[in-house]
């Protein structure tokens, strides 16, 4: 009798054992399939070598994102249609973390650009003929729409003005690298990286990290096809003026061409709640549909997938 207990109690254990293991995997995040990239990227700020859409977005961060390796390099984008998030990172920068084991250690980064105070800034905003004056409200336009337009095309403006200065970057983590350098020069370890605004007003990141300068090996092989990488992309919002609140929820939709939520069309505008009689409450509505699109700007966040690195 003792005997057939334990030969059960073994077998029940064995079946628990294994059914944890099988919960275990379905906790697991799902890897991303490596995109081979069969002609090496120009890193110049524009999207022309990426797909559109982008494969990959969050709609929290209002970023998209792609990644693509050849033998010797990984290659990483960003872009954001969003005004705000654009100025968020030109403000505060953007770091991008490179995890090689594919987990979220936050050791190796690239942080660009780095962050210049916007009262440097001695840049020139564009002038866009096509756009409507700022001081001038459109024939069937609310007093809302106005004043969010006009909110719209000062973010625009002020994103223009700094990006000029937007030309050092920093490296840390990395093999032989850890300094702050000019984009115009070249580091030690070739890491190349760019940003531009292309011509449906996104601002696109771009960088080439060459494997030697972070990985295991100078240049990966057919083993190392599937084998799992780490990418977070992290912004840092900047301190809410003071008796100033949310403007309101975000939802998806709109955006910029095909890429989802990107544009300005991408955003929500809260109606807020106007207190008293129709005047006060349309200052109220139009202030808070304004204040919605400085949202972005005051919200850090980190994004992190997993991809598969991928090997022809």
């Amino acid at each position: 009798m003792q005997r057939s207990f334990s030969v059960i109690t073994v077998a029940l254990i064995a079946a628990i054992a294994v059914s944890s293991c099988g919960g275990s995997k379905k906790t697991v995040k799902r890897v991303t399939p490596g995109a081979w990239q069969a002609q090496p990227i120009t890193i110049d700020g524009y999207n022309n070598d990426w797909p559109s859409p982008y494969p990959e977005y969050d709609d929290k961060a209002m970023l998209g994102y792609s990644v693509s390796n050849d033998k010797d390099n990984i290659y990483i984008t960003v872009e954001t249609g969003d005004p705000a998030t654009q100025l968020k990172i030109l403000k505060e920068g953007l770091t991008v973390w490179i995890d090689r084991k594919g987990d979220k250690d936050e050791v190796t980064a690239i942080n660009y650009p780095i962050p210049v105070p916007e009262e440097r800034n001695t840049g020139t905003a564009k002038h866009d003929a096509s756009r409507p004056s700022n001081m001038k409200m459109q024939q069937g336009q609310s007093p809302s729409a106005n004043t969010a337009d006009k909110r719209r095309m000062d973010l625009e403006d002020r994103v223009r003005r700094m990006l000029p200065n937007a030309n050092e970057y920093s490296l840390q983590g990395f093999k032989s690298c850890n300094l702050q350098f000019p984009i115009l020069q070249r580091d030690s370890c070739g890491i190349i990286v760019g940003m531009a605004l292309d011509s449906d007003n996104e601002l696109v990141w771009e960088a080439t990290i060459p494997f030697k300068a972070f990985y295991f090996k100078n240049e990966i092989t057919r083993a190392d096809r599937g084998k799992s990488i780490s990418i977070c992309f992290e912004t840092t919002g900047e301190k809410r003026p003071a008796g100033q609140g949310s403007g309101g929820n975000h939802s998806g939709g709109g955006g910029s061409g095909m890429r989802p939520s990107m544009g300005m069309g991408g955003m929500g505008m809260g109606m807020g709640m106007g207190g008293g009689g129709g005047r006060g409450g349309n200052r109220s509505n139009t202030q808070n549909t304004a204040d919605n699109l400085m949202d972005p700007i005051y919200k850090s966040t980190k994004t992190y997938k997993k991809f598969g690195l991928a090997f022809q």
